[in-house]
């Protein structure tokens, strides 16, 4: 009987061992998840930023499609300056 209390004494020590081994994983584990959570953006969050970000890129190309309906009266103004520049040393 004392072998067999032996061997079920290290048995017990050898579980116990892994259980805290075990214990301390799980700490860490749920150490890692909380910093993660902390770091995390809810969806409802996460909608709205890409809405406010949709928006401005919206802003911005009906921005771009104005300045390019100008081109074509900036280049009819270069072409009428350059035409009065030309009749202008002509005449002279």
């Amino acid at each position: 009987m004392n072998a067999n209390s032996y061997k079920d004494g290290e048995r017990l020590t050898k579980v116990e061992t892994r259980l805290e081994n075990i214990e301390v994983a799980v700490t860490r584990m749920e150490e890692k998840l909380d910093k993660w959570h902390g770091n995390y953006i809810s969806r409802m969050e996460l909608n709205e930023m890409l809405r406010a970000r949709d928006e401005r890129l919206e802003r911005i190309e009906k921005e771009r499609l104005l300045n390019k309906q100008l081109y074509p009266g900036w280049i009819n103004l270069l072409i009428a300056f350059a035409a009065l520049l030309v009749a202008w040393f002509h005449n002279k």
